[in-house]
């Protein structure tokens, strides 16, 4: 309120980036982001550490086809580092010789998040390196791939509202000590330029949301790799379909004791906020940075394409365990659950005709891509 108080209304994107990443107060730099059933929310991480195992298929697949002596994995944003160790203790158990030669760099800005994932992967912090910030990283300094999972959604983002054929930003301000928001001109050129290539019709009274961090972010990602694949996995769609009028209120919300929460403006440093991300955005920026795309699918078919009906079948005995272990992986891929709601995206950079062999395809097909969601129909 303070800086409002002294500086007049300020974009949604730094009201969100105050919430979630003020050094002191905020959701995730605190210490007071919770994940997991007890928590605000839980990842694919939480669920079961399959996914874990098949992203350690996926890494030693890269590894292959890049044929490097110095792989490395990033994964930024990492959180307490669940997925790590899933994807560490998968890569020692079933591929030794790469694990003693791995690398393995978490980025991770929170020192809380930071502090409990180093317990967390004590097991294999010989092979771990700590970094706060992607941007500590040298250019042209990583041959290896870079993964993210539910990152993208947690950038500040901006929100926009379509008023009489004209973009508006939203803004946010205060009335008698309570939050209100304001329409105005866009805060930013980009925002205005944001829609410009996309052929896309906004309704009336239509609300979106804009992330902007997310082209500064895959630019450095693209600029810090020589040679490798970036897999970033998020809920959302392609940009017909996220932006379609059926959203009219846009897609972000907030999450607070697993509880969806419309209200931003409560629970204030106490809860997420997030918004569906646009993969036709990180699709075009790839493509002026030089990461191609190789695929985007669901989550459910990336899983069935690296393997995770082998991975169910090693849980086939009819005890209580492997039966919640079943459930759990069932969660994780099939359509209706987290597997369509989910997508996947896999850029590389500088392989040329080897990224086209890279990618298995399953005979089983889980994938339910509507029209707009198609990126040859784009």
């Amino acid at each position: 309120m303070a800086l409002i108080r002294q500086s007049g209304p300020i974009t949604f994107a730094k009201f969100m980036e105050l919430a979630l990443y003020h050094p002191e107060h905020g959701y995730y730099t605190s210490g007071k982001a919770k994940l997991g059933k007890m928590g605000d929310y839980y990842t694919s991480p939480c669920v079961h550490p399959a996914f874990g195992e098949i992203l350690g298929r996926f890494i030693y697949r890269a590894s292959e086809v890049i044929d490097v002596p110095d792989f490395t994995v990033i994964e930024m944003g990492a959180g307490k580092g669940f997925l790590a160790l899933d994807i560490l203790d998968s890569l020692k158990r079933n591929y030794s010789p790469f694990y003693d030669r791995l690398t393995f760099i978490i980025i991770e800005q929170s020192p809380h998040l930071r502090d409990e994932g180093k317990g967390v992967l004590k097991g294999h912090a010989h092979k771990i390196r700590w970094a706060d910030s992607l941007f500590s990283l040298q250019k042209e300094s990583i041959n290896g791939a870079f993964i993210s999972n539910e990152l993208v959604d947690s950038f500040p983002f901006h929100r926009c509202k379509f008023k009489d054929g004209k973009l508006f930003e939203i803004f946010v301000g205060l009335h008698d000590d309570s939050f209100i928001e304001i329409l105005g001109e866009p805060s930013s050129s980009e925002l205005k330029a944001y829609f410009q290539n996309y052929d896309l019709q906004f309704e009336d009274g239509q609300e979106l949301e804009v992330n902007l961090i997310a082209r500064e972010w895959l630019s450095y990602v693209a600029s810090v790799l020589s040679l490798g694949f970036a897999l970033t996995i998020d809920y959302g769609f392609l940009a017909p379909e996220l932006y379609s009028s059926v959203r009219m209120k846009g897609t972000f919300r907030c999450f607070h004791q697993h509880r969806l929460i419309e209200n931003p403006y409560i629970n204030i440093g106490e809860q997420d906020i997030t918004a569906d991300v646009d993969f036709s955005n990180l699709v075009r920026v790839g493509n002026q940075v030089g990461l191609n795309t190789v695929k985007y699918t669901t989550q459910g078919q990336f899983l069935a394409d690296w393997g995770i009906l082998e991975v169910l079948e090693t849980y086939s005995s009819s005890d209580a365990s492997s039966e919640k272990s079943r459930i759990a992986i069932k969660n994780l891929f099939l359509p209706g659950l987290m597997g369509d709601r989910f997508k996947v995206l896999i850029q590389a950079k500088n392989l040329g005709d080897r990224a086209r062999v890279f990618y298995p395809e399953s005979p089983l097909k889980l994938s339910y891509l509507k029209p707009s969601d198609r990126l040859s129909e784009r």
